[in-house]
């Protein structure tokens, strides 16, 4: 587990903890996914561009992991929500003809994102098993990437690679809803969708990339970028106890939006605690 990670979860312990000093309830609910990414080849966000290259490779292999830790504080009417999702690097190879008398340019690129929400909603619903909580609020979507240009054949390997950084703050709303189907089972859903907006800051090699010289150095580039993405859960939820449950089922992502890289999805297990029931 990376660090960014833990300290989500460590967090969320914390405030569930003292979640139990106030009225109302508390749900800690942590999942893990086997999730493959689809690269989409209508892309155009930041580095990664498959029209821009005569020929693109994406890996699509899927990645167990924690995907998801959520922590839900609840009153008498309202739920704050606290959430933190992760998703698969994206890895890819794109190769461009620069022409007859040129190298040929290879370069591989990756794509990493994180996202966390600050929400409220509200449940409604004849019992606490059954009904819907819309909910809103916002998000911060948190992308890396690192694009590296393969040198040609006999010209000292790789360049160095060039890197690049977004934090965008946005808006998200989504609903989950629940069904209860018999005494220890419910049938689940959420939906979700993020937009988001902010600085993409990103360092650049100056060398020439097909590795045929001039000077080496970096450059400093910012500008302005957004992302959007809509998500569904499905699955099916086994009370264990009055307090513990665990849950199967399948997530996706779509980022692919307005240009966006890729989406992700895969089937997934979720297990979530109840304090202050």
């Amino acid at each position: 587990m990376k660090t960014p990670r833990l300290v989500v979860v460590l967090i969320a312990l914390l405030v569930a903890r003292v979640g139990l000093c106030a009225d109302g309830k508390v749900v800690f609910e942590i999942a893990v996914a086997n999730t493959s990414p689809s690269s989409s080849s209508s892309a155009d966000w930041g580095w990664w561009n498959p029209a821009k290259y005569d020929q693109w490779s994406a890996d699509g292999s899927s990645e167990l992991g924690l995907a998801d830790v959520r922590l839900m504080v609840s009153g008498k009417t309202y739920t704050i929500i606290l959430d933190g999702e992760w998703y698969p690097t994206l890895d890819a190879v794109g190769s461009d003809d620069l022409g007859p008398d040129e190298d040929e340019l290879v370069q591989q690129l990756s794509l990493k994102n994180s996202i966390y929400d600050l929400g409220i909603g509200q449940w409604f619903g004849r019992d606490r098993r059954t009904g819907i909580m819309p909910w809103v609020g916002a998000t911060y979507m948190w992308i890396r990437e690192q694009q590296t240009t393969v040198q040609a054949s006999g010209s000292g390997g790789s360049g160095d690679p060039d890197s690049a950084a977004s934090g965008l703050w946005g808006v998200v709303i989504g609903a989950d809803g629940s069904y209860r189907i018999w005494s220890t089972l419910d049938l689940t859903g959420r939906v979700l969708f993020r937009w988001a907006t902010g600085t993409r800051n990103a360092t650049i090699s100056s060398q020439y990339p097909g590795g045929g010289g001039g000077a080496a150095g970096t450059a400093k580039v910012s500008d302005s970028i957004d992302s959007g993405m809509w998500g569904i859960d499905l699955g099916l939820r086994w009370y264990a106890t009055k307090a513990f449950r665990l849950e199967i089922g399948w997530r996706y992502r779509d980022q692919t939006y307005d240009g966006g890289p890729a989406s992700y999805g895969g089937p997934q297990i979720k297990a979530a605690y109840e304090f202050g029931r």
